[in-house]
C-alpha cells in the first residue's frame, strides 16, 4: 500500500480524480481522520471536505496512477 496526500479543491477536479482512479483494477481509499471513502466513487469523494488535503491510499501497483494523479498530490 502507497499513501499520498492529494488536494482536490473543486468537484471538477474530484470527477477527473475518480475518473483516473476508475481506470485501475487496484483500490484506491480517500480518508480524513477516520472517515473513508472508495476513491473510485465521485458520490463518496463529493461527501468529503475538499477544502483540505485527503490521504489517498493506493492498493496495487502504484507507479502507472503516481503519473496521472501528479497534479493533485501535495508536495
Amino acid at each position: 500500500m502507497t499513501q499520498v496526500q492529494v488536494l482536490i479543491n473543486a468537484p471538477e477536479k474530484a470527477e477527473r480524480l475518480c475518473n483516473i482512479l476508475s481506470r485501475y483494477d487496484g483500490s484506491f481509499d480517500l480518508a480524513k481522520g477516520s472517515y473513508s471513502v472508495d476513491g473510485k466513487s465521485i458520490l463518496g469523494v463529493c461527501t468529503m471536505d475538499l477544502s483540505a488535503p485527503l490521504t489517498l491510499s493506493i492498493y496495487g501497483e502504484p507507479e502507472p496512477v503516481m503519473e496521472e494523479i501528479r497534479d493533485f498530490v501535495v508536495k
